[in-house]
């Protein structure tokens, strides 16, 4: 049986937004990103959609645009569309416009998919990059490929997956002294500095989403982020 095209809706053209547009229109969907440079003449149908996906960072700034969405969105009276928010786990941090954000999308629309993710990393985002030569904190990582996060919002579309909040972190992760040790070896630049003490921080697990979603990592190990 074929498979249905469906029309999609992405909120921010970044580096996520921009690689799952084409990834899904190698599906045959219909896809459109609207970004700070489109014109108001792309707004023209752009919420009458299957799915809208927010891939825009929770700030105050965002909080007007998110809601208009939302609201448009509730205007359609033809189609059910998928919310799919991509959130942070900042927000067990308190951060209070990511807090913000979430609220307002569940207030707005119970159904929708939280997606928190961890730092977002692979190709050109190389862990330890913007730190060499400082001294910093040595805490756990929480990081996660951007071919996984792409990988899971596609499982997420596909399964029509409905009032769920996952936590998006790579199952295998590391430390920051280890991961940014490597790297700079790896990249010829110089190594990052680390204090003493390890930093209190929570390590996230990605096992609800797996079972849920029966999803299976690309990059399983933080380790292997920048490997070929």
């Amino acid at each position: 049986m074929s498979r249905k095209k469906k029309k999609i809706a992405i909120i921010g053209c970044g580096w996520i937004g921009n690689v799952l547009k084409e990834k899904m229109e190698a599906k045959g969907d219909e896809v459109n990103c609207l970004s700070r440079d489109n014109g108001m003449d792309t707004l023209v149908g752009f919420y009458a959609a299957d799915v809208l996906i927010i891939a825009i960072p929770p700030s105050d700034d965002s909080l007007e645009s998110i809601e208009d969405a939302l609201y448009s969105v509730s205007l359609n009276e033809v189609l059910i569309t998928q919310v799919i928010l991509l959130s942070s786990i900042s927000f067990y941090d308190d951060k209070k416009s990511i807090v913000e954000v979430e609220e307002l999308v569940v207030s707005k629309d119970e159904k929708s998919v939280i997606l928190r993710l961890g730092g977002l990393m692979g190709y050109d985002r190389i862990a330890g990059k913007y730190t060499q030569g400082k001294t910093i904190e040595d805490t756990p990582t929480n990081y996660v490929h951007r071919d996984d996060v792409v990988g899971i919002i596609e499982s997420v579309i596909e399964q029509k997956m409905e009032h769920r909040t996952f936590n998006v972190v790579a199952p295998v992760q590391s430390t920051k002294k280890e991961i940014f040790t490597q790297n700079a070896k790896q990249y010829n630049f110089d190594e990052t500095h680390f204090s003493e003490m390890i930093g209190k921080h929570n390590v996230y697990t990605p096992e609800i989403l797996c079972d849920i979603l029966g999803y299976s990592f690309k990059k399983e190990d933080v380790k292997d982020f920048w490997k070929d």
